[in-house]
């Protein structure tokens, strides 16, 4: 008697079996993706805000060394009148330094402006510019200026404000103008659109020691020495949201 091998029939793969592999293989590589993408995300978010606070600590910096140097014949005015050329509500110091300079031109402006314009990038938001200015070849006026150099400093702003102590009135005021002196202090308070944290620092004039003459006797600080902030803050301090 010979006995024969029998053949083993391949047995392929049913419709079921291949649906729910399709599925299992999906389901794979849908999780691989979003893990991927989520880390990615997350890079791109944590490095835009390293980018933002290291722009924001720059600005902070730069303010305050500058502001804690201005010259006490240094002019400031935050005022409302509509002959003013710079336009109401914009910052100007006159005849002190002269800050986020990059070149000799600019360093000699014998002026400098801080204003907040619309954005280009969103209409809902506000940047604020700093613009370096010079006297015209024949200017009208004491506070005729014409700007040979612009620069934003920050961007994408939902809220942007600044206020001056008064040392006379003893009190945070958002006007400053036809002042012989700076102020003792000011307040800045601002946030950006793509967060909800505003931010609040609190800088000192050097200048604004000429003030102590309004003060009452036995109160006044001697010139180039620093006293206690207002309530509202510290120097270069930062308030919570």
């Amino acid at each position: 008697m010979c006995i024969r091998p029998t053949a083993l029939r391949n047995r392929g793969f049913t419709l079921i079996e291949v649906i729910v592999a399709l599925a299992l293989m999906s389901f794979i590589i849908t999780s691989v993706y979003g893990i991927a993408s989520g880390a990615m995300q997350l890079g791109k978010s944590l490095g835009e805000s390293r980018i933002r606070e290291s722009r924001l600590t720059n600005f902070v910096s730069a303010w305050r060394e500058y502001l804690e140097t201005l010259p006490p014949n240094t002019l400031i005015t935050v005022g409302e009148k509509p002959t003013r050329k710079f336009g109401k509500g914009a910052l100007l110091f006159e005849n002190g330094s002269v800050p986020f300079a990059w070149s000799r031109a600019v360093k000699l402006a014998p002026a400098v402006e801080f204003k907040l314009v619309r954005s280009e990038d969103n209409r809902q938001s506000s940047d604020l510019i700093v613009r370096h200015l010079r006297r015209p070849e024949r200017a009208t006026s004491p506070d005729d200026y014409e700007p040979i150099a612009e620069l934003p400093i920050l961007q994408g702003l939902r809220e942007f404000r600044w206020e001056f102590y008064d040392v006379e009135k003893k009190k945070w005021v958002t006007l400053w103008e036809d002042k012989p002196h700076p102020p003792l202090f000011m307040k800045l308070k601002f946030g950006f659109i793509t967060e909800p944290k505003t931010y609040e620092y609190v800088f000192w004039f050097s200048g604004g020691n000429q003030a102590n003459d309004a003060l009452p006797p036995g109160q006044q600080v001697p010139l180039g020495q620093r006293i206690p902030p207002p309530t509202g803050g510290t120097p270069g301090g930062v308030g919570a949201p």
